[in-house]
């Protein structure tokens, strides 16, 4: 199941007390995340991704992903469980006349779905 969300980060907004929106999504494991910044952010934005207020993307506690031309976009196996089923976007924005748009994605494939395709893999596997 794919998730996405935008986070538009005001002028001004400083590291220590970034901008946030709250991204809902599914229970299961997280395969893949997109990070994708609007042209024209110049480098001067950061965002992050928390998950039970824990950062995970990036992993390095106190990291940000700069703004940048360029699209980020990696694998990933974290789960997310039931009753915590939020990530957090947070950013930062030190460019001082205008707001920048960080959009960020991911897919979550449910534990039913990964269960299911193993069975289908090992059947195929088989030759059944």
């Amino acid at each position: 199941m794919f998730f996405e969300q935008a986070l538009t980060i005001p002028a001004n907004t400083p590291i220590e007390d970034p901008a946030s929106v709250v991204m809902r999504v599914t229970e299961g494991t997280v395969q893949r995340v997109w990070v994708r910044w609007r042209w024209g952010s110049g480098n001067l934005c950061g965002a992050r991704m928390l998950h039970n207020t824990f950062q995970y993307w990036p992993l390095t506690l106190g990291g940000w992903f700069p703004s940048s031309v360029y699209p980020l976009e990696f694998e990933d196996y974290t789960p997310i469980a039931a009753d915590s089923r939020v990530i957090v976007l947070e950013g930062y924005n030190l460019d001082d006349i205008y707001p920048h748009t960080v959009w960020v994605a991911v897919n979550i494939v449910r534990d039913v779905e990964t269960r299911a395709l193993r069975q289908f893999i090992q059947d195929i596997q088989r030759g059944g």
